[in-house]
């Protein structure tokens, strides 16, 4: 008969939870209140709402980035 080998498992530990993305921390509104301006100075050309949102979320961010720098 064989012996029988006991396996070990290792416990690991939960990775720790990543820090909250920067524009979880701008309020909505402050968003879309940019994505308008942007819209606006484009000259109100429809269809582009998405990409609007977008960069006046990465124009907030980074500047809310740089200001937590300072």
């Amino acid at each position: 008969m064989a012996k029988s080998r006991s396996k070990t498992v290792a416990i690991v530990e939960d990775a720790p939870i990543a820090e909250t993305p920067a524009s979880a921390n701008i309020e909505p509104k402050r968003i879309a209140e940019r994505a308008y301006e942007l819209y606006v100075n484009r000259g109100r050309e429809e269809g582009r709402d998405l990409e609007d949102w977008l960069k006046a979320e990465r124009e907030l961010t980074a500047s809310g980035t740089r200001s937590e720098m300072k």
